[in-house]
Formats: structure tokens, C-alpha cells, sequence
């Protein structure tokens, strides 16, 4: 019997998408795109995990729109790498989708274009910017630097902006931290798409990232009050593009389709 990453290695990319998974941080990230498309109430996704997931189809597509969870201990969503790299593993080998689309808010710079509300798709390199190891090649494994799959017909269809993303643990930014964004032109800092990434690297199953800013890194404004007032108008940006993103999937593309 082949093993999970070994089956994922026979999907052909030609292959109409009818099984997709959507996988936020917070909750209130992706519920308002749950309720447009008339997805299921929430179900555990994995016993004994806080994440959750909701289904429904969307045309010829069944959609899987995985939350990180609610912590039960500080009852909060479990935002970070940690718990990314985890609910990405357990959703692949429950759900079995053809593509992840990582969906969320993140941190912009004005520098490169960077306004509340402007969203981008990943490309360039997925980056991690607070995993400083100063040893001989695991300085290297800490900063992970993957390169991004570039969907050029969602970007045109969009019309949305590309660019790296970094990510890290924490919501605001040490000044070593600002000076790696401006050195790789890092246009979205968020907390979970790298290590999303890893892991579906290791697993082959594609993936695209969809990030929209609540708050700007180079700005004196502090993160977490820009993020607060924010997040909401953001969140709502966001799920415009993915609702026309899910919906045209549904009508019966393939992944191909979405590059070309």
C-alpha cells in the first residue's frame, strides 16, 4: 500500500479540483466565507484537537474549511507556526485534498505598496523570520526558504498582488526582523503560511496562500491596535476574493487551470 505522500506524488495536475481544503488561523477569519457558501456547522476534525472543520459543496467541489481551533486552556484561537504545521498534517492525511489554500490577515509595509485591506498571493519565497539558529546550516533550516507555487491565472482573474511571505510567532517585529523584510522585499508577515508550507512540501500537495493586512509593519501605529480595529473590514476583503476563488474551482478547474 502506497503511504499518503507517495499517492499524492500520482495526482496529475490536470485533474479537475473536486476536493479542496481551506485552512484559517482564527475563526473569525473564515466564517464569514463558511456562511456564503452554506458550509455544514463545525465538526472536530481530529479527536482530541481543538481544530475544526466545516463542508459543504461548492458546485462539483466538496470544501473542507479547516479552523486551527480554539485553545482550551487560554480560550483563544491557536494562532502561530506550531499549530499550523500540525492542523496542516492532520487535515491532509483526514481529508486527503487535492490543493490547501491558506487563507488569513497579515502585517504589510507601505514600502512595497502595503495598504489595510490589500490583499496578496504568495510568491517569491515562503520565509521565516524569528527561527534564528546562528549554527552551520540549520541558520539555513530556520529561515526554511521555500519557493512559492505562482498561480498567474488567479492572480490575473483577481487581479492580486504577489510577493514573499514571512512568518513567525509573534504579532509584532523585532528592528532584526525589519531589516531581513526590506533585505528579501517581503510584502505580507503573517504567523502560520510557512510552516504550512513545509508541510505540504513534504506531503506534494499544492499549495496557495492568500494574505490581507490589518496592519503595517513599518508604520508607528503598535500592531495590536491596528489589528483589533481592523480585522473585521479586512476579514471581509478577504472573503470576496476567496468566495470568487471557491466558486470558479466549483465550476470545474483544474489545478493547471489556476496556473496558466
Amino acid at each position: 500500500m502506497l503511504m499518503y505522500s507517495e499517492r499524492m506524488k500520482t495526482t496529475s495536475p490536470h485533474v479537475k479540483l473536486d476536493r479542496i481544503a481551506l485552512l484559517y488561523a482564527m475563526k473569525a477569519e473564515g466564517t464569514p466565507l463558511a456562511e456564503r457558501l452554506g458550509l455544514d456547522a463545525e465538526t472536530e476534525l481530529h479527536r482530541g484537537l481543538p481544530a475544526r472543520v466545516r463542508q459543504g459543496r461548492v458546485g462539483r467541489t466538496e470544501v473542507f474549511l479547516v479552523f486551527n481551533g480554539c485553545d482550551p486552556v487560554h480560550d483563544v484561537d491557536r494562532i502561530g507556526l506550531e499549530h499550523a504545521a500540525v492542523t496542516t498534517w492532520v487535515l491532509a492525511e483526514a481529508l486527503k485534498p487535492q490543493i490547501i489554500v491558506n487563507a488569513g490577515t497579515c502585517g504589510g509595509f507601505q514600502a512595497r505598496g502595503g495598504a489595510i485591506g490589500t490583499t496578496y498571493l504568495a510568491g517569491g519565497d515562503y520565509l521565516i523570520h524569528d527561527h534564528r539558529i546562528p549554527l552551520p546550516g540549520f541558520d539555513a533550516l530556520g529561515i526554511s526558504r521555500l519557493p512559492a507555487t505562482r498561480f498567474r491565472a488567479v492572480e490575473a482573474r483577481l487581479n492580486l498582488p504577489i510577493g514573499p511571505v514571512s512568518s513567525g510567532s509573534s504579532l509584532d517585529a523585532t528592528e532584526a526582523e525589519r531589516s531581513f523584510f526590506e533585505k528579501e522585499g517581503v510584502v505580507a508577515k503573517d504567523m502560520e503560511a510557512a510552516a504550512i508550507a513545509r508541510v505540504a512540501a513534504d506531503l506534494h500537495i499544492p499549495l496557495m496562500t492568500m494574505k490581507a493586512v490589518t496592519d503595517l509593519v513599518d508604520h508607528p501605529e503598535p500592531a495590536e491596535d491596528a489589528f483589533l480595529r481592523n480585522l473585521q473590514s479586512t476579514t471581509m476583503k478577504l472573503t470576496d476574493h476567496m468566495e470568487q476563488l471557491v466558486r470558479w474551482i466549483g465550476e470545474g478547474v483544474t489545478e493547471a487551470d489556476l496556473k496558466n
